[in-house]
C-alpha cells in the first residue's frame, strides 16, 4: 500500500500503525474531485481532476513511503507528476498543468530558472518521466473543445496567466481541504458556515424596505433614495463592469450591497466580495453589514482582524485561506497581490473569484504604478470567469477604454452630476501659503474644526503648536490602531455632545470614518485626497453649507515624488475651475494624472507577462516579487499601550511559536523605517522576541518616553511633552 500521509500520536508524536495513514489512492482521487469543483466553477473541471490525480503521484516512490516512515532523506515527489502532464497532454494544456503539479507546495515557478530557483523550463527538458513502483497513473480525459477559448486581449500574458493561477488556485484547496479532512476532521467540520446569498438576501429585505419606505423630506433623503433605486436597476443587467459615481454621503454602503445581493440572485452568482484601501473602511463597512445581514453572514479579512469568541476567530481564520464566505471584506492589497502571487497560501483563494462580485469602493486609491495590470486583470476576470466589477467611488477615475480592452464601464447612476449638485454640503477654498503659527490661530478660533496634512511630522509639529488647548486631539499612523480608535471615540463624544474639538491628523481620518465637522482645512494634495477630507465636513448635512480650506504649508515642504506631482495637478485644476471637486473637475485632474508622462505599469507587470504569453513562458516568482500594491520599506514595532498588549507579549516570549502572535499584536503596532528602528535599538528601548517582534521598552518612571498618550511614538521627543 502507498500512502500520501502519515500520522502520528498527538501526545507521544510517535508513528500511528499503517492502518492509520492516508492511503495515497483515496487522497488523489478526493482531491481530484474537490479540484474539479473548484475549476468547474469555470468550466474547466476536466483540468481540475487531471491536477488532482497528478499533484502527488510522486508519492509512489518508495523513498517517499521511507520518509514517512521517519527517513530524514528529502524525496521530491513534484518532478514526477509534473513530467506526467506535460508528456501525456498537448502542449499548451500539458505546459500549465505542469506549471500547476510543480508549483503545488512550493509555488508556481518561474519558466526559465533564475538565481538559486529552478525554472519550469530546465525542469521538463532535463528529465524524462517514467511510472513508479508500478503505480500506474491515471489519466483523465482532456476535451480539448471543452475548455472555453480566452476572450481576445490586448494583454494574452494576463488571460493564459492567470488561467494557470486560477488552475492552481483549485488543485492547492483541493489538496489542502482533503488533507485537512485526513489530520483534522473536527477542524474541517467548521468550514462553510456562512450564510449563502439566498439567506443573506432574505435578511436583508427589512432593511431594504425600510431604506425604500424612509421619508424622502429633504435633498439628502432623496437623493440616497434615488442612489437605491439606480442600484436596483442596474442589478438587473447581466454581469460586466460598472461604475457607481456618488459623493459621500450618498449612502453606497447599503446601495452597493443591495446592488451585489439582487445582481447576485438575477444572474446565480456565489459570493461578493468588498475590496476596500483602509481597514478603517473595512471595519466600518463590516460591521454594518453584520447588522443588516447578521453575524455569520460576513467575512472580515485583514490584519487587525479578531473575533470575540475561540470557535469564531476559528471558523473565520479558516474561511480567510480560501474565502468561503460569501460576503467577503478585505483589502485592496489582499486582492490584488493574491491576483499577481505565486505562493500556495495566497493563491488558494483566487478560484473563488469566479462568478462573484467585485465591488472596490474608493476605487480611485488604486495605485498609479500598478493601475495597468491591475485593470487588466479586473477584465480578464469579467470575461473569462464571469466576474462582475464594480468600481464604486465619489470622484471617479477617468479609465482609458484601451485599459479595460475597449470596455466601457456602465454607470449605474443616471445622472451622476445632478446628483453631485444634489449632495453638494460644502463650499472649497484655496487660502495660500500658510505657516503653523497662522494655521494654529486660525484653528484655535473655531469651536470644531479639522486639519488634516501630509505627513506625521508636520501633524505632530502642527499639533504642538497649539499649546495643549483642552479640546484638541491628534491623529496618525505614529499611534497604535488601538489607541487610535480610542481617540476617535473621544472625538465623536466631544462632537456630539458639542463641545469644543479640533483635531490634527494625516490623512488616515480621510476616509471611512464616520465623523461630521463644520470646517475642514487640508494641506494641498491630489484632488481625489480633497474630496475625501470634504466627505468629512458637513457630512449629515446639519449646516446650510460647511467650509473646505485648502493650503500650502509654509513650514513643511511637500514630499518629492508622488505628493509633489499630486498637488501640481490640484493647482492646475483650481486654477481652472471655481468648484475643484465638480464632476469634470475630478475628471481633469485623473486626466492629468494618468498623462502620457506616467507609467501605469511601473514595475513591467504586463510587459514582463505578455513577452512570454506566445510559448507559456511566465516568470511567476519575479512577476510575484515586483508587483507591490504599496511600496513601502517599513518595519513594525509593537507598543505595550495596554496591559491586554503586555500580557500578549508575555506570552510570545514564552511561546515555542512566537510568530503565531504576530496578527493578534497587530492592533498594536506601529510601522516605521528601518533607519528609525535603529534609533530606539540606540537609545536601549527595543527588544525582539525571537527575531520575529520587535516591541518598545518603555519604563513607568521613564522621564523621555518615545511613546505618549497625545502623540503617539516620537523618535525625539520633547520633553515637555
Amino acid at each position: 500500500m502507498l500512502y500520501a500521509h502519515s500520522k502520528r500520536d498527538l501526545i507521544t508524536k510517535e508513528l500511528l500503525p499503517k492502518e492509520e495513514w492516508h492511503p495515497l489512492p483515496v487522497h488523489l482521487e478526493k482531491t481530484a474531485e474537490k479540484a474539479a469543483e473548484n475549476a468547474g466553477y469555470f468550466h474547466c473541471d476536466q483540468l481540475g481532476r487531471i491536477l488532482g490525480y497528478a499533484h502527488d503521484y510522486g508519492k509512489a516512490d518508495l523513498n517517499f513511503l521511507k520518509r514517512l516512515e521517519g527517513s530524514p532523506q528529502h524525496v521530491d515527489h513534484k518532478t514526477a507528476g509534473t513530467l506526467m502532464v506535460a508528456q501525456h497532454y498537448p502542449y499548451v494544456y500539458g505546459r500549465m498543468l505542469a506549471y500547476v503539479v510543480y508549483g503545488h507546495h512550493g509555488g508556481l515557478p518561474n519558466h526559465i530558472s533564475k538565481g538559486s530557483s529552478i525554472g519550469l523550463d530546465e525542469v521538463l527538458k532535463n528529465k524524462s518521466f517514467s511510472i513508479i513502483n508500478n503505480f500506474l497513473p491515471t489519466y483523465p480525459t482532456l476535451t480539448i473543445e471543452s475548455i472555453p477559448k480566452r476572450a481576445i486581449s490586448r494583454n494574452p500574458g494576463i488571460s493564459f496567466s492567470l488561467l494557470i493561477r486560477m488552475l492552481y488556485s483549485s488543485l492547492v484547496d483541493a489538496d489542502y481541504l482533503d488533507t485537512e479532512k485526513y489530520f483534522n476532521p473536527k477542524k474541517a467540520e467548521l468550514r462553510g458556515k456562512f450564510s449563502t446569498i439566498k439567506e443573506m438576501s432574505e435578511a436583508f429585505s427589512a432593511t431594504l424596505n425600510d431604506l425604500l419606505t424612509k421619508p424622502q423630506n429633504n435633498i439628502l433623503a432623496k437623493s440616497r433614495n434615488q442612489v437605491l433605486k439606480c442600484c436596483l436597476k442596474a442589478a438587473q443587467l447581466p454581469s460586466g463592469i460598472f461604475t457607481l459615481t456618488v459623493p459621500t454621503g450618498g449612502g453606497k454602503t447599503y446601495s452597493s450591497l443591495a446592488f451585489a445581493l439582487a445582481h447576485a440572485q438575477k444572474n446565480n452568482m456565489r459570493r461578493i466580495i468588498y475590496g476596500l484601501p483602509f481597514i478603517s473602511i473595512i471595519e466600518q463597512n463590516a460591521e454594518v453589514f453584520r447588522s443588516a445581514l447578521g453575524k455569520t453572514a460576513v467575512l472580515e479579512h485583514h490584519s487587525n482582524f479578531t473575533a470575540a469568541k475561540d470557535d469564531e476567530v476559528d471558523i473565520n481564520r479558516l474561511a480567510s485561506e480560501n474565502w468561503e464566505a460569501n460576503l467577503v471584506v478585505t483589502t485592496n492589497v489582499e486582492l490584488f497581490e493574491s491576483l499577481f502571487a505565486a505562493k500556495p497560501s495566497r493563491a488558494r483563494k483566487l478560484h473563488n473569484l469566479a462568478g462573484s462580485i467585485i465591488i472596490l469602493d474608493e476605487a480611485q486609491m488604486i495605485p498609479t504604478e500598478v493601475l495597468r495590470p491591475c485593470l487588466a486583470a479586473l477584465k480578464c476576470l469579467s470575461v473569462d470567469y464571469g466576474v462582475t466589477v464594480v468600481l464604486c467611488t465619489a470622484t471617479q477615475p477617468a479609465l482609458h477604454p484601451d485599459w479595460l480592452d475597449g470596455i466601457t464601464p456602465v454607470e449605474i447612476m443616471d445622472d451622476p452630476v445632478k446628483l453631485y449638485s444634489d449632495l453638494k454640503r460644502v463650499s472649497v477654498k484655496f487660502i495660500g501659503l500658510k505657516s503653523d503659527a497662522e494655521l494654529s490661530k486660525m484653528l484655535s478660533s473655531q469651536h470644531q474644526v479639522l486639519c488634516i496634512v501630509n505627513t506625521r511630522r508636520h501633524a505632530q509639529a502642527l499639533y504642538k503648536s497649539l499649546g495643549k488647548q483642552e479640546g484638541s486631539y491628534h491623529l496618525s499612523a505614529l499611534m497604535c490602531p488601538e489607541h487610535r480608535t480610542e481617540i476617535i471615540s473621544e472625538i465623536k463624544l466631544r462632537l456630539q455632545n458639542k463641545q469644543k474639538c479640533i483635531v490634527i491628523s494625516t490623512s488616515l481620518l480621510e476616509a471611512g470614518v464616520d465623523i461630521d465637522f463644520p470646517q475642514v482645512y487640508r494641506e494641498i494634495a491630489g484632488i481625489h485626497s480633497i474630496a475625501q477630507a470634504a466627505g468629512r465636513c458637513n457630512r449629515e448635512g446639519l449646516a446650510k453649507e460647511g467650509e473646505v480650506f485648502i493650503f500650502e504649508s509654509s513650514n513643511f515642504a511637500l514630499p518629492r515624488g508622488w505628493f509633489t506631482r499630486m498637488a501640481g495637478f490640484t493647482r492646475r485644476v483650481i486654477s481652472r475651475y471655481p468648484d475643484p471637486l465638480m464632476p469634470d473637475a475630478v475628471s481633469y485632474f485623473f486626466r492629468l494624472c494618468y498623462g502620457l508622462d506616467t507609467n501605469l505599469d511601473e514595475y513591467n507587470i504586463l510587459g514582463n507577462l505578455n513577452a512570454g504569453a506566445d510559448q507559456l513562458s511566465f516568470q511567476f516568482r519575479e512577476v510575484a516579487e515586483n508587483f507591490k500594491f504599496i511600496n513601502s520599506d517599513t518595519v513594525s514595532i509593537i507598543i505595550p499601550y495596554n496591559e491586554d498588549c503586555k500580557k500578549l507579549l508575555t506570552e510570545a516570549k514564552n511561546s515555542d511559536y512566537p510568530g503565531s502572535y504576530s496578527k493578534k499584536l497587530q492592533r498594536y503596532s506601529v510601522s516605521i523605517t528601518p533607519s528609525e528602528l535603529e534609533q530606539i535599538r540606540a537609545l536601549g528601548k527595543l527588544e525582539i522576541i525571537d527575531k520575529v517582534i520587535y516591541h518598545l521598552v518603555e519604563g513607568k518612571e521613564d522621564s523621555n518616553k518615545l511613546y505618549s498618550s497625545r502623540l503617539g511614538l516620537s523618535i525625539n521627543p520633547d520633553k515637555e511633552w
